[in-house]
């Protein structure tokens, strides 16, 4: 038994031969790099031009070997869009700190920065020592830091353009609710009629009111006020003849109760939107007009004529279809795609095909607004 398991390890003279050449020829494949590396010098790479190379690119984005941006004293209230870039901020995040001052936003605490809608934890942790906000602009809550230094000149808040308000210093969303509120009908009668607006701070306010001017005109809406009586019963100091709805011009309106020339205006230039009234009711529908002075005023209307400017279907554009009060973006949108897809409508129902304008009573009031000719 034993003399049989040592024949397994006995090798004839030829396998041991085969052995030691298998055997040399490894060693010699495994050792052959290493001797001609130690023959042969390893060459040296000069990389003192792409080191240089690299060293200009860093100085010219201003950042360190780390990767991390040179950090520098900055106002977040004043600093360009290229400022916050240079302090490691990316393109969006730099633009929302932009977006959000030309807003009316300002910082007046550093930690105000960090409301920042996308700029990261680490990055505010990492500016915040080199925030410096101006003893002036945290004293003026109010200040609006783009605007140039407020000029003081004589204005009627009634006439006064969007130019003027910011010339004299306003912030720009106090400007656009004295705007809207002129625009929905309202009149500064008197001086104090201008501290009311709910954005107008008490400081602005007493800085211009010197310079508040109300002409006559403004008051033509004194003589639209209807008086009441003792019995209750209520007057008017204007006419009471029938108004042509399609036909009136300013003056027109302007005969009716509680009907200034500004809310004539909007009246006139509602109905060239629409192409002309369809019903009286119509009126009712007109943004800024109370429903207390349609309720006063509707007596005297009439539909006498009762021509209407159609838009055609098959030739209108999308800036004029989006411009009717009655037809949104999206719907203006779907009407022009329907017709690039399907030719040319044979008749305004053919509208009824697109399949999001299931909404009867929108169809109902833009239906005579329509044609196809």
């Amino acid at each position: 038994m034993k003399t049989r398991f040592l024949n397994y390890l006995h090798f004839s003279r030829n396998e041991r031969l085969g052995a030691f050449a298998l055997l040399t020829v490894c060693v010699a494949a495994f050792s052959t790099p290493a001797v001609l590396q130690w023959i042969r010098p390893r060459e040296v790479t000069d990389f003192t031009e792409f080191e240089a190379t690299m060293k200009a690119f860093r100085q010219s984005v201003n950042t360190t070997a780390d990767g991390m941006a040179n950090a520098f004293d900055f106002d977040p209230n004043i600093a360009s869009e290229e400022d916050f870039k240079q302090l490691g901020l990316s393109e969006k995040v730099a633009q929302n700190i932009c977006h959000y001052r030309e807003k009316g936003g300002s910082f007046r605490k550093p930690d105000d920065f960090q409301k920042i809608w996308g700029l990261q934890p680490q990055d505010f942790k990492r500016l915040q020592p080199y925030i410096r906000i101006s003893m002036a602009k945290k004293e003026g809550s109010e200040q609006d830091f783009s605007r140039p230094k407020p000029a003081n000149f004589p204005f009627d808040p009634n006439t006064a353009t969007e130019a003027d308000f910011l010339n004299l210093g306003l912030p720009g969303r106090t400007v656009k609710s004295i705007l809207n509120y002129r625009e929905k009908g309202g009149i500064f009668r008197k001086k104090e009629d201008l501290a009311k607006i709910y954005t107008l701070s008490e400081t602005d306010y007493a800085r211009l009111e010197p310079y508040i001017t109300i002409s006559t005109p403004s008051h033509v809406d004194y003589a639209v006020r209807p008086n009441t009586y003792a019995n209750g019963s209520s007057g008017s100091l204007k006419s009471k003849n029938p108004v042509d709805m399609n036909r009136a011009g300013i003056e027109g309106w302007m005969s009716l109760p509680m009907i200034g020339e500004r809310r004539a205006q909007q009246i006139v230039n509602f109905r060239e939107k629409l192409g002309g009234f369809s019903s009286i009711d119509q009126l009712a529908e007109m943004y800024g007009l109370p429903d207390s002075v349609y309720q006063q005023i509707r007596p005297q209307l009439r539909l006498e004529t009762t021509t209407i400017r159609k838009i055609n279907l098959n030739t209108v554009s999308l800036e004029a279809l989006d411009a009717h009060p009655y037809i949104s973006r999206k719907q203006a949108e779907l009407i022009i795609a329907y017709r690039s897809q399907h030719g040319n409508y044979a008749v305004p129902a053919d509208v009824l095909k697109i399949k999001a304008f299931t909404d009867n009573a929108w169809w109902v009031k833009v239906a005579p607004y329509f044609g196809t000719e």
